[in-house]
């Protein structure tokens, strides 16, 4: 007579019949002819009263099993086990850096770039140095940058931490170090002593923005040349103003130009909301003010209308998120700064046409024609090489012919005159967290490559910075359902610092597309990928 049970053994299970009478010493025979796992190795969890030895009464044990029950049995089977590794094993943390990377770049797993630590409240910085690091005119000229010998202030001090912090992040970057900016953040607080402001025994949290433009402001002192500073060359553009009363038509409008480094998002009011960046520049452009007239002799309303005059190399659009309340003694409140969260769409690409002055449109016609022209070309091939598909031919002379169109990177332009379009392509991103701005969290925003069919990529990829740790989303990823970057919810990131960069074009229309610095077509698509301006 024999009794059927259930042994489990790894992620195998077999009906296993025991003859009445046998012995453990039996049963464990007969499972080692099943799994060739050793008689003395083999132990058996399930049966009543505890793990089973081999002076146990088989019969009893069995008999109490519960119907349907199941017998674990543990063991390595005969011949796999472990082993004297042939080459001596070297653990992750026993590498160096330089012996991590190496290994890393062999099996061509991709290294992100390096972090920042905290230190205290500090996200709100971080986030700032790595959108500026992964600006490469400003790279180039803080690594040209000496120290005066005899002059030590504190701008110069604090672009040199910078220079050593960017001269860090570049080798972090290789070997996945993340960097501690002690002495950037002690120039920064002695630069600007608001950001040294403690709470509660801590480091308050500030405003990115307003470090973002302490830094280029102290920059702007030390990165000089006979023809200005290098933060202007890289930021600055200039905005034409008129000024026209709205109490006396007679009164002859007044123009001005001023230069500037950020560009402003207005999210309008609950009243008259804004829901693109389109909108939000162009209300920032406009506004209503009271001064006094010469021709009334009073404090009367104007008009301010401006446009953009000149396009900077780099544009900053700041999304003006952030506002003070009032305080309410009913209600027992004080000042505070709240926080809009509202949606606000924004691409990849920015286009300023629409907002630059009529004399820098006609500019940018030019530059849009060779665009255009450039696109129907593309659209032209992919067509021929349709067409050619269709009749069963090779497309490979349409494949070819397209390979032509595609531009070279911009830093191999010798000579070559560009042309600007007015496009700009999103290359770093700044994010907040949280209600107010003296409080939640920030963190920072690259792009790492552009969708590609040429290269499969996608979807263009970026990089963000939560201080020590890098991760890496595709755009869709970020601008989706559970994480949308232009906002609506403020318990997740939503874009406060947008940085693009401005992509030109040759000049010269007779020029072969191909040949120097400007824009390359998607592989197989009729999509422009512009090459931003170096």
């Amino acid at each position: 007579m024999t009794t059927t049970i259930k042994v489990k053994w790894g992620k195998e299970e077999y009906d296993v019949e025991v003859e009445k009478g046998s012995s453990v010493e039996v049963f464990k025979t007969q499972m080692w002819t099943i799994t060739t796992v050793p008689v003395d190795k083999q132990k058996f969890l399930g049966f009543p009263g505890g793990m089973l030895k081999d002076t146990d009464n088989l019969d009893e044990k069995i008999a109490k099993l519960k119907p349907g029950a199941k017998v674990t049995m543990m063991g390595t089977a005969e011949g796999k086990e472990l082993k004297q590794p042939g080459e001596k094993v070297i653990f992750e943390e026993d590498l160096t850096a330089d012996e991590k990377a190496k290994i890393l770049k062999e099996r061509k797993v991709e290294i992100l770039p390096g972090g920042l630590k905290n230190l205290g409240n500090t996200c709100y910085m971080n986030s700032c140095l790595q959108c500026l690091a992964k600006i490469k005119e400003l790279n180039d000229s803080l690594k040209d940058y000496v120290v005066p010998g005899a002059e030590r202030d504190i701008d110069a001090v604090l672009t040199n931490q910078l220079k050593n912090t960017f001269q860090q992040l570049a080798a972090g970057s290789a070997q996945q170090d993340a960097v501690t900016p002690i002495q950037f953040v002690m120039a920064l607080r002695q630069k600007f002593p608001r950001f040294a402001e403690m709470q509660n025994g801590g480091y308050m949290q500030q405003d990115a923005d307003e470090c973002l433009r302490g830094i280029l402001q102290s920059l702007s002192q030390t990165l000089t040349s006979d023809a200005g500073n290098r933060i202007d060359d890289l930021f600055s553009f200039n905005l034409q103003s008129s000024m026209k009363c709205l109490e006396n038509d007679a009164e002859e409008v007044s123009k001005s130009e001023d230069s500037q480094r950020v560009l402003i998002c207005h999210l309008g009011t609950q009243t008259e909301p804004i829901s693109h960046i389109y909108q939000g520049v162009a209300l920032s452009l406009k506004e209503h003010i009271e001064k006094n007239s010469p021709t009334l002799g009073r404090n009367a309303q104007y008009e301010k209308a401006a446009a953009v005059a000149s396009l900077p190399n780099y544009l900053i659009v700041q999304f003006a998120r952030f506002g003070y309340k009032k305080a309410n003694e009913w209600a027992g409140t004080s000042d505070s700064k709240v926080k809009l969260v509202r949606n606000i769409k924004f691409s990849p690409t920015l286009d300023l046409y629409d907002i630059a002055t009529d004399d820098l449109k006609k500019q940018l016609s030019k530059g849009r024609l060779r665009v255009k022209e450039h696109e129907d070309k593309v659209m032209e091939l992919e067509k021929k090489k349709l067409m050619e598909e269709a009749k069963g031919g090779s497309s490979s002379s349409a494949a070819d012919a397209e390979g032509d169109v595609e531009m070279k990177d911009a830093a191999a332009a010798v000579g070559v005159e560009m042309i600007d379009t007015g496009y700009y392509d999103l290359v770093g991103m700044i994010s907040h967290k949280g209600r107010t701005a003296d409080g939640g969290h920030y963190v920072g925003w690259t792009l790492a490559r552009k969708a590609s069919k040429k290269d499969d990529v996608k979807d263009d990829q970026w990089i963000c910075y939560d201080d020590e740790d890098t991760q890496q989303y595709d755009w869709k990823d970020i601008t989706g359902v559970t994480m949308d970057l232009m906002g609506g919810r403020a318990d997740t990131q939503m874009a406060y610092i947008n940085i693009y960069k401005k992509c030109s074009v040759p000049v010269d229309a007779g020029q072969k597309l191909g040949e120097g610095e400007g824009y390359a077509a998607a592989s197989g698509s009729g999509d422009v990928d512009m090459k931003p301006a170096q």
